[in-house]
């Protein structure tokens, strides 16, 4: 008895080392792993000969502190690299565009290190840049595209203003223009723009695709332009134009109902309509109908059917000889490559020939003269 409880002491001593032992074990090795150092500095800003300058270079990961130097190439003339901050200062003395590498070491034992080729113009000439946000968007035929476009004056920084004339083309039969942020209802060409490399002037440009005749889907390419003299930007936009497939069957006259003559061609006809943006290929048909009943297309299929466009279908319906008078439903199907099955329901008013409703008279005829002649048969005894 002692035994055994001697060795379920010692199981529940293994069962709480091994729950408190594994998860140390996994953070311990988890606290090893290293995040890859890197630079996250891409450019810098353009400086000014004879005016103080500054830009900083930032990293990710590692072990801080980092150390900052300059592997290869040279800062332009009178700037320098603080290795502990990993700022650039100084005031630039030349007129110059130079292209260093920078590197940076971590404090991990052994060190990360890594390097990034940048480079610092000074007194760069001034232009003006347009950005969009989102340069292609897709959409529909007819539908408005609008691009969010960002203009920046990159010049000396306290240097006059400048207005730029602004300019759209466009594929023909297409409009665009371009509207403040916030007010839509205005409708700007021209824009004057600060000197600075920092956030520019958002403006919105509205793009619409003409809605007839359709144009076929695919890219086009509008370009937006900013024009002061000398100084000219350009950005190009893509307006992406995708299909849509919407096919409508509709009964000519809009009457869900027609009547039939059993043993008999009757006629009905139908608007296949494409109300899509663009082609509907090999349209075929087929019916859901009542057991032996004939029912023919003319045209018996549909090559493709143009987007905003619509064909007329003839549809014989012959139900036979000995079908009962009464009410019917038949379902038209129609399906196309683009498309699935679309389907119209037609309630169908069967009647007999004529010759049968004769026959059927004839029939009551007999039958009441036979009930009159027993009738006054068996009346006179």
């Amino acid at each position: 008895m002692k035994i055994s409880r001697v060795f379920c002491s010692l199981c529940l001593l293994l069962a709480i080392i091994l729950t408190i032992g594994v998860p140390t074990a996994v953070f311990a090795q988890a606290d090893t792993e290293k995040v890859p150092l890197t630079i996250t500095t891409f450019n810098l800003s353009p400086g000014w000969a004879g005016e103080p300058y500054s830009g900083t270079l930032d990293a990710f990961g590692g072990e801080t502190p980092y150390t900052w130097s300059i592997s290869s190439g040279e800062l332009p003339d009178g700037l320098s690299v603080n290795p502990a901050t990993g700022e650039i200062s100084g005031t630039p003395t030349t007129e110059e565009t130079t292209d260093f590498t920078v590197m940076v070491t971590d404090s991990a034992t052994p060190p990360q290190e890594t390097t990034e080729r940048l480079s610092i113009n000074v007194n760069p000439e001034p232009f003006v840049s347009i950005k969009a946000t989102y340069p292609a968007m897709e959409g529909i035929a007819g539908v408005n595209f609008s691009f969010e476009v960002e203009f920046n004056y990159n010049a000396k920084l306290g240097g006059e203003a400048r207005s730029f004339e602004l300019l759209l083309t466009t594929p023909q039969g297409w409009s665009a223009y371009i509207t403040p942020q916030y007010q839509k209802e205005n409708r700007i060409r021209e824009i004057t723009l600060q000197p600075g490399f920092a956030a520019g002037t958002k403006l919105l440009v509205t793009v619409t695709s003409p809605f007839w005749p359709l144009p076929e889907p695919g890219d086009y390419k509008i370009t937006l332009e900013a024009i002061s003299g000398e100084i000219q930007g350009a950005t190009e936009l893509t307006a992406v134009l995708t299909a849509s497939y919407t096919m409508i069957l509709s009964p000519v006259g809009e009457l869900y109902n027609t009547t039939a003559t059993a043993g008999k061609d009757n006629y009905f006809s139908i608007d296949v309509a494409n109300l899509g943006t663009a082609p509907i290929d090999d349209i075929k048909f087929s019916t859901v109908k009542p057991k032996g009943w004939t029912i023919e297309f003319t045209p018996d299929k549909i090559e493709s059917l143009s987007a905003i466009d619509y064909q007329t279908v003839d549809i014989n319906i012959k139900p036979p000889p000995e079908t009962i008078s009464g009410d019917y439903e038949i379902t038209i199907q129609v399906s196309g490559e683009q498309i699935p099955r679309e389907e119209l329901k037609i309630r169908v008013t069967v009647e007999t020939p004529t010759i049968w409703g004769w026959v059927g008279v004839g029939i009551i005829v007999l039958v009441v003269a036979g009930l009159a002649y027993i009738f006054m048969r068996f009346s006179r005894r």
